[in-house]
């Protein structure tokens, strides 16, 4: 691994919570590769349609709204063609003006790939929620 790839990371991450904060579950999909799992919400999702219908169904609930934001990254292993990740996320999630808003604080284990293309994708994201608080 370069440092000219740890852009490329960060970028990732944050797609991430770009797309899964605009309900794109087509672009989110695209982040992973063919057979990419995502860990969630006590969720096993395997391959890029479950990983983009989870997004779509998450973003169909009409009051629901999300922020994410990530931070703290730290590449744990590297070769030219594969890293493992950590950082830390805080999701805010609204429901409803009359409910509280709760932030939920996780740690992200990314295990990523880099394709053929040169582009970093996740084969494998953890999503462990650590604390929740409604503010």
């Amino acid at each position: 691994m370069t440092r000219s790839d740890l852009s490329p990371i960060e970028r990732l991450l944050s797609d991430f919570s770009f797309y899964a904060d605009r309900g794109d579950g087509a672009a989110l999909a695209e982040l992973f590769v063919p057979d990419g799992v995502l860990y969630v919400g006590g969720q096993k999702l395997e391959g890029r349609e479950k990983i983009a219908d989870d997004c779509n169904r998450r973003a169909l609930q009409s009051d629901r709204k999300t922020r994410h934001i990530w931070s703290n990254l730290r590449v744990e292993r590297a070769d030219p063609n594969t890293a493992s990740t950590t950082a830390v996320q805080l999701t805010f999630e609204q429901r409803d003006t009359d409910t509280p808003t709760q932030l939920r604080i996780s740690d992200l284990f990314d295990e990523l790939q880099k394709g053929v293309d040169g582009v970093w994708r996740f084969a494998c994201r953890t999503i462990n929620r650590e604390m929740a608080l409604s503010i």
